[in-house]
């Protein structure tokens, strides 16, 4: 488990591996079956089941999963030498891993990813959250695509499959396929880290994947002391 990789980087990790596998299909009935980020149930965003980054400790936030009967916690990596930070993995029942929650200080929770099965559109939850503050997109293959929807203020990550590849647009029926929950000053190291596009509607998600000239570039990119690569 990369308990190590930078939060920048975990802000596409879960995702974008699963991107290089062969016959990926990111619209998995099997993950998370979780619909809260519209509910609110039982707490909102970035609170989630009773864990919010930032405020509860990993310690907490393990007996949680593992005192609810829907979980089983599948895979952990403790701190090791001088490197304080812990992760663990989870599933929902007999299913595969879905999510992770992760401490890069080995105390408090910092972040947490949730793979979810898609039962959510984009469209609700545009009207919840409203527009986007940057995006990002990843072509996966001909027929499958997925955008990043940063919102610095809750803080959360949204990740939306697009269907059609780089044909494909952005829009409010897009699928939510994943989640991932911040705390205050990992969105702050993730903002230093990252570069990405400005909202700029809802477009054709080319409009997100141009690389060549990103609308926000994070003033540690390309210093290794602060965003290492690996």
């Amino acid at each position: 488990m990369r308990r190590s990789l930078p939060i920048a980087l975990i802000l596409f990790a879960v995702l974008a591996l699963a991107a290089c596998a062969q016959n990926i299909n990111l619209l998995d009935e099997t993950k998370l079956q979780d619909t809260s980020l519209l509910t609110g149930e039982p707490c909102e965003a970035p609170c989630w089941n009773g864990i919010t980054p930032g405020e509860t400790s990993y310690r907490d936030a393990k007996l949680i999963l593992e005192s609810d009967g829907r979980f089983k916690i599948t895979e952990e990596s403790e701190a090791e030498g001088d490197v304080p930070g812990r992760a663990f993995s989870f599933a929902e029942g007999e299913n595969n891993p879905c999510c992770q929650v992760i401490s890069s200080d080995g105390e408090t929770v910092g972040s947490f990813m949730l793979q979810l099965a898609p039962s959510m559109t984009f469209g609700p939850l545009f009207d919840k959250y409203g527009e986007p503050d940057y995006v990002t997109g990843q072509m996966v293959s001909e027929e499958q695509s997925y955008v990043v929807l940063v919102y610095t203020d809750v803080p959360l990550v949204l990740y939306s499959y697009v269907e059609g590849g780089g044909q494909g647009e952005v829009s409010v029926s897009n699928k939510i396929i994943g989640a991932l929950y911040l705390s205050e000053s990992a969105v702050e190291q993730a903002l230093t880290c990252t570069q990405m596009n400005t909202w700029k509607g809802f477009q054709s998600i080319s409009t997100y994947t141009d690389t060549e000239e990103f609308d926000f570039v994070g003033s540690g990119v390309g210093d290794e002391t602060i965003c290492p690569t690996n």
